[in-house]
């Protein structure tokens, strides 16, 4: 191997590992913005301003520190490096998704991921030393995805359903019925997620939770403002009194108005959309007719170490073209 081609390949890993290094770095802040601004909810909602500690949250922590093992303890130790691999934020995602899913399951399936991706790498040329450590960062990466990309449609399946079920729970509050009661007939009149959520809650306050609590702890898993509003109107009106009916019904009024924003801004930044993804696949439809026009003329893309690295460089570079353009697309409501 020549002296240019081992500076160009340097060149090209330090690249690549900066490139890692500051979506690392990016990761990282976007999670701790929201793992303060998820705290500063939960201690508005739940009263921890006045120094009140929630014993459920308590127990828990305390149960969960029992129930660590070896395999949960080196997660959080390499969480501390990487924090895709924190367990709270793990659980928090897993009981979103609805799935029942431990650490060790995410660190086994992630493992499995990760050794298809490297027989892959190995097979296109790829050196095993190379190949095996970003095959595992890849393969937590896209089980994270997959667990927050089904946790994402969970939640908007359940805020499409939450205006109705408001308005059936200010029917049963004018018709003379309890709260819980309104809360335990959502539970059994809808499906899930509605459903299971309200259920969930109407069991909780009968063994001895405030509703507040309840509502709060579901406010936590689904993750979404729109059901802080809910929770927050409740725990005010509990305190304080007043038409609740009233101030439901304005709340269900405010998730339409969003939810025909969003239809409406979805609309607007669909012509955006369709550009990025023509614009994102011309690169693999001319990769495609190169070859099958004249294969010998693209092939030392694949079979040589410089094309390698063109390759893998047009490949960032799409992909972070493609997500630049995806965020310009994305619109806080």
């Amino acid at each position: 191997m020549s002296t240019d081609l081992i500076v160009a390949f340097a060149i090209f890993i330090a690249s690549v590992a900066v490139v890692i290094g500051l979506g690392l770095f990016v990761l990282t802040m976007v999670l701790r913005v929201q793992a303060r601004h998820r705290k500063r909810l939960a201690r508005v909602g739940r009263k921890r301003m006045s120094g009140r500690l929630d014993l459920d949250d308590a127990r828990l922590m305390l149960r969960q520190k029992k129930q660590t093992n070896a395999l949960v303890t080196l997660t959080e130790a390499f969480a501390r490096v990487l924090p895709l691999l924190d367990t709270a934020r793990l659980r928090a995602n897993f009981r979103r998704a609805g799935l029942e899913w431990s650490v060790a399951t995410f660190v086994f399936v992630s493992l499995g991921v990760a050794a298809v991706l490297s027989v892959l790498g190995v097979v296109l040329g790829r050196p095993p030393f190379l190949a095996v450590p970003g095959s595992l960062v890849s393969g937590m990466f896209l089980v994270d995805r997959f667990v927050k990309f089904k946790g994402g449609r969970r939640s908007n399946r359940f805020m499409k359903q939450l205006p109705d079920a408001i308005d059936t729970i200010i029917r049963g509050i004018r018709s003379g019925l309890p709260v819980i009661e309104c809360v335990g007939t959502v539970g059994q009149e809808y499906d899930d997620p509605v459903g299971g959520h309200f259920r969930a809650i109407s069991e909780r306050v009968m063994l001895g939770e405030p509703l507040d609590g309840a509502l709060w702890r579901v406010a936590r898993v689904i993750d979404k403002p729109e059901m802080d509003f809910f929770a927050i109107a409740i725990a005010i009106q509990t305190e304080t009194g007043g038409s609740l009916s009233d101030a439901l019904g304005n709340l269900a009024d405010l998730l339409r108005a969003r939810e025909r924003m969003k239809l409406k801004i979805k609309a607007i930044s669909s012509e955006a959309k369709a550009s990025a993804l023509i614009i994102g696949a011309l690169p693999f439809l001319m990769l495609g007719l190169l070859m099958m026009m004249s294969p010998d003329y693209v092939m030392p893309l694949f079979t040589d170490p410089r094309g390698h690295m063109m390759l893998g460089a047009g490949f960032t570079s799409i992909s972070v073209g493609a997500f630049v353009m995806w965020r310009m697309t994305q619109f806080e409501i």
